[in-house]
């Protein structure tokens, strides 16, 4: 007998700053998804996910000079690639994906934060028929907290952006948020782990 997957939400995104401690729980989460679903869970993450998507994210990351609209669309490039090689195989095998960042970092990163609009963003998803998540765990952290746990760290060449990018990009994830509040849950990282493992936690079980 075939095993049933889980009502619900079955692509699940992460997303927030650097530093804002989503990827500290994504084992948790994963392990939760996998409590619920025996068809299993996959873990990804963009850009990357792929191996054309991981040689996008090393020249998206490494310094050097981009021009803002090449920057989008190499993201697109590794997004489409992730899309049909990782996750729409998994979801059609009743998976659920737990992708570390997604469509919402561009509408943030590049939209907000590069000044780029989310009209073109909104046109390249719709050309591309990319498809939403289901859920996104936003990990809200006022940028001076985000900066601070990052502080001795090297820094990519987003990472090194400056402290009004990176105000801009916040702003782009709540505009995102009160756009779609029945998509989003929003846990506040700026408390202790424990704080933020409980939050995740109890978003999970309110959601799956």
């Amino acid at each position: 007998m075939k095993s049933t997957p889980p009502d619900g939400p079955r692509f699940i995104s992460l997303e927030g700053l650097d530093g804002s401690g989503k990827t500290t729980q994504i084992d948790r989460i994963v392990d939760f998804c996998e409590q619920r679903n025996p068809r299993g869970v996959v873990v990804t993450r963009e850009p990357g996910g792929t191996e054309v998507g991981e040689r996008i994210r090393h020249i998206l990351l490494e310094h050097g000079s981009l021009h803002p609209q090449t920057e989008l669309l190499l993201l697109f490039a590794a997004r489409v690639q992730h899309i049909k090689a990782v996750v729409a195989p998994a979801l059609a095998l009743g998976k659920t994906v737990v992708c570390d960042r997604y469509l919402d970092a561009t509408y943030a990163y590049q939209g907000h934060g590069r000044g780029l609009g989310a009209p073109l963003i909104d046109g390249l998803s719709e050309l591309l028929a990319v498809p939403p998540p289901d859920l996104t765990l936003f990990f809200d952290v006022p940028v001076s907290v985000a900066l601070g746990r990052r502080a001795g760290r090297s820094a990519d060449r987003i990472e090194a952006e400056g402290e009004a990018f990176f105000e801009r990009v916040r702003e782009g994830y709540q505009t995102r948020v009160r756009a779609q509040p029945e998509r989003f849950v929003v846990i506040s990282a700026a408390k202790s782990l424990a704080e933020v493992a409980l939050a995740v936690d109890a978003a999970l079980a309110a959601r799956l």
